[in-house]
């Protein structure tokens, strides 16, 4: 009798732990990624969104016609007169500038030219969303993330 009380105990005990409900376990739902209006641009252009999307928001906060200015050591924006973009930009304390949503930098003239076919120095034209788009994915292919190593988070 005591076996078969051992046998039926066991059993049972071997019967409920495989079919007990595991616990769940805390799960936080993944944060959405910024810049869903441009997810579509993205993919379209071969660039991971997962990837560009952050970058995006943190250099552009998601907005085309950003500019931002990279001064040369010890000189600001005090050291220029405020004005338009295409007469700002030639300031002697700018050291050079980046734009529109990957914010890529004015030194870049010659594929910008030869990606967006476009008047060689024309920078303005990367406030398009896809010719900044298209530069963007030829840096990607040609350089990897790094070109943006600052705002990667690497």
């Amino acid at each position: 009798m005591k076996r078969i009380t051992t046998t039926i105990f066991l059993s049972i005990s071997i019967s409920i732990g495989f079919t007990a409900a595991p616990a769940k376990a805390h799960h936080t739902p993944p944060k959405p990624l910024p810049c869903p209006q441009w997810h579509d641009a993205l993919r379209k252009h071969g660039l991971p969104v997962k990837i560009f999307a952050p970058i995006m928001m943190r250099e552009s906060k998601c907005q085309p016609k950003a500019i931002g200015w990279n001064y040369h050591k010890g000189k600001s924006h005090r050291d220029c007169k405020l004005s338009h973009a295409r007469t700002y930009r030639k300031c002697k304390a700018v050291k050079s500038y980046d734009i529109g949503l990957m914010q890529i930098n004015s030194s870049h003239k010659t594929i910008t030219s030869k990606v967006c076919k476009y008047e060689f120095g024309k920078m303005l034209v990367l406030q398009k969303p896809d010719c900044n788009l298209k530069v963007a994915k030829y840096l990607y292919d040609n350089g990897g993330i790094g070109h943006w190593r600052g705002s990667s988070g690497s």
